[in-house]
């Protein structure tokens, strides 16, 4: 009884390795397949794709106030 049991519980398994390894090799899901359809529209994440340029650099800059840096400058000579 002992060894049917353990064929049982090896054929699961196996069965379980194997759908395990088709998700993560062969089966392809559809979030990763991307289709453009025109060259001003492109889909990219920062997390997997690497830096990403923002439209609108000023308003997350800090504002540098360059007449201060001269006065120091000036006061030093």
């Amino acid at each position: 009884m002992k060894k049917r049991v353990r064929k049982i519980a090896n054929f699961f398994a196996f069965n379980l390795l194997f759908f395990a390894l088709y998700l993560n090799f062969i089966h392809k899901d559809k979030s990763n397949v991307i289709t453009v359809t025109s060259p001003a529209v492109q889909q990219s994440t920062a997390a997997f794709s690497g830096t990403v340029l923002v439209e609108n650099p000023d308003q997350y800059l800090p504002k540098k106030d360059i007449s201060v840096k001269t006065e120091q400058a000036t006061a030093k000579n």
